[in-house]
């Protein structure tokens, strides 16, 4: 697969067969994503994977917290804007209406909503879930090559036939998820990413993003 049959046909899927994903093509993934790109090759990402039992423990421990009220501290970071001026804002608004008319719940229906919502912490039913982390000592700059490594995750597994769906949710969480993964107090819970063969015929996974024309976001210098 060339890398922009990769970067073309990756999006973000939210239904997963049960076929189960080999630990070895688990490993073929992360091993070469590790030749990601980092500023002064800090290579500073920290990753927790989990399958089988482990990953349903982790989601059935998420789930129990939400139906308790146990919301715990929050995410550690910002995951959006505190502000969004106009075109992120429609942006974000728009891919969440053409998601959600997909999955027939219309605008107002909380209980709707909050059962999708739900899903992305059994990660969409996929069989492997990964945490991405990043020690709290790091700077912004180690934040872009977690980003980068994760991008490395997500193209890799499409040369091996699988899909995944980066989700910011697990953040939310992060108290939970720290406590079931064991993770140390001085990583920060980044996002989950959801890993494994989707289901093509599922109507959630037909939504394709739109992508803003490069001439909104390019400048050009040549003199």
């Amino acid at each position: 697969m060339r890398v922009s049959e990769a970067i073309n046909s990756r999006r973000s899927m939210r239904v997963f067969t049960p076929e189960p994903v080999s630990k070895a093509d688990v490993e073929w993934i992360v091993t070469n994503a590790n030749r990601a790109a980092s500023n002064g090759n800090l290579q500073p990402w920290k990753l927790h994977i989990t399958m089988g039992k482990a990953r349903q423990r982790l989601s059935a421990a998420i789930l129990k917290a939400m139906d308790d009220g146990d919301s715990g501290p929050g995410a550690e970071y910002d995951v959006y804007p505190k502000e969004f001026t106009p075109v992120y804002d429609a942006r974000r608004k728009l891919v969440g209406k053409q998601l959600y008319t997909l999955l027939n719940v219309p605008r107002g229906d909380a209980a709707g909503m909050l059962k999708q919502f739900r899903k992305n912490y059994d990660f969409f039913d996929a069989p492997v879930g990964m945490i991405l982390c990043v020690e709290r000592r790091m700077g912004n700059g180690q934040w872009i090559d977690c980003g980068i490594f994760l991008d490395q995750l997500m193209l890799l597994a499409r040369e091996k036939g699988l899909h995944t769906c980066p989700q910011a949710a697990f953040s939310r969480y992060q108290h939970v998820v720290r406590r079931e993964l064991k993770i140390p107090d001085d990583q920060v819970v980044i996002c989950g990413l959801a890993l494994g063969h989707a289901d093509p015929d599922a109507v959630p996974n037909c939504l394709i993003t739109e992508r803003a024309p490069i001439q909104d976001f390019t400048t050009w210098h040549s003199e």
